[in-house]
C-alpha cells in the first residue's frame, strides 16, 4: 500500500465530482442535511485494497458556502464505495488553505 499523494489534474474529472457528490449525499443523509455540493477544490489519493480518495469539497450550508473534508474508499472491481470521514474545515484551516491555494 502506498503513500498518500497529490493527484493534480483530476478535480474536475467526471470520477473525482462523482466521488463529491456522493460524499455530501451521504453526509445529508446520515446527519439529516442540507448541504449543496458545489465544486471540488483539492483531491489526494492513497493506494490500499482499493483507493482512498481524500477529497477537499467546497459545497453550501443555507446559502453559506463552506470546505469539507472528505474520505471515500473505493473499491472498484467490487462497486463498492464508502465514505469514511467527512468533516467541515474550520474558518481558522480554511485561512491557510488560501494562503497555501494562492501561492
Amino acid at each position: 500500500c502506498g503513500g498518500i499523494t497529490d493527484s493534480p489534474g483530476t478535480v474536475n474529472s467526471v470520477e473525482t465530482i462523482s466521488l463529491a457528490r456522493f460524499a455530501v449525499e451521504e453526509h445529508n443523509k446520515e446527519h439529516n442535511g442540507l448541504l449543496e455540493f458545489v465544486r471540488v477544490v483539492n483531491e489526494k489519493r492513497q493506494v490500499v485494497a482499493g483507493m482512498n480518495h481524500y477529497l477537499t469539497i467546497e459545497a453550501t450550508d443555507a446559502g453559506k458556502k463552506k470546505l469539507f473534508e472528505a474520505k471515500v474508499y473505493v473499491r472498484p472491481w467490487e462497486h463498492f464505495k464508502k465514505v469514511s470521514e467527512f468533516k467541515e474545515v474550520k474558518s481558522t484551516e480554511v485561512q491557510e488553505f488560501k494562503h497555501i491555494a494562492d501561492s
